[in-house]
């Protein structure tokens, strides 16, 4: 791999992205619904930044910083449609243009029922050690998803690295018991603006509910 190292100031810049384009605060007196049901008066979107020019690259430099603390040789990256899709694009462009040898895959919502009818998109050979990448983990679900998925067809998962852990429902706890070397990018706690919100706003949390998707 050619050396680099995803600086403070770069950080920073994603950091700023995320908080402008896939944070969302509530107002006083609404709150999020997720699709767990619980209430938050915060929400992640973070295709908005993923899925843009001036984030993907500074995404993929996040990941590739993580995926050196990976003990071991790693050979592909996936995980789950389609909030994985955007970043493992994304790494496999800088990995070119650092010398890094690394495949990817991509694990379907559900198997095809026609062709092939794979679940896992250019699924690596049995035995690959593989990490798998997510955008946000609340409950862990879709990683979890991803990280079973490959392992059915014999992969072995060495590592897993999101963007965002939203810090609840046990998620991180959650991924940690099925996988080794669970690493986040960012946390709630990089975002002040949460907790500021969630201490002026006094209201009940079923009060005013918003649809989210999470």
């Amino acid at each position: 791999m050619k050396s680099f190292c995803f600086e403070p100031s770069m950080k920073e810049t994603l950091r700023d992205l995320l908080a402008t384009r896939a944070l969302r605060i509530a107002k006083p007196g609404e709150w999020f619904t997720l699709s767990t049901g619980s209430k938050s008066k915060f929400f992640f979107n973070c295709k908005p930044v993923t899925l843009s020019s001036d984030g993907a690259s500074l995404v993929a430099d996040a990941f590739l910083d993580k995926l050196k603390n990976v003990p071991g040789p790693v050979r592909a990256v996936g995980g789950l449609t389609v909030g994985a899709d955007p970043i493992v694009v994304s790494m496999m462009m800088r990995c070119r243009e650092r010398d890094v040898h690394v495949e990817s895959f991509l694990v379907r919502d559900k198997q095809k029922a026609h062709g092939l009818k794979d679940r896992v998109a250019n699924a690596p050979p049995q035995g690959t050690p593989v990490v798998i990448v997510d955008d946000v983990v609340t409950t862990g679900r879709s990683t979890i998803e991803a990280i079973d998925a490959v392992r059915e067809i014999g992969c072995n998962v060495v590592g897993v690295i999101v963007l965002m852990d939203r810090l609840e429902d046990n998620g991180a706890a959650r991924i940690k018991a099925k996988a080794p070397n669970y690493q986040a990018v960012f946390t709630r706690n990089d975002f002040p603006e949460i907790g500021e919100a969630e201490t002026s706003d006094t209201t009940h949390s079923g009060q005013h509910s918003i649809s989210a998707s999470q």
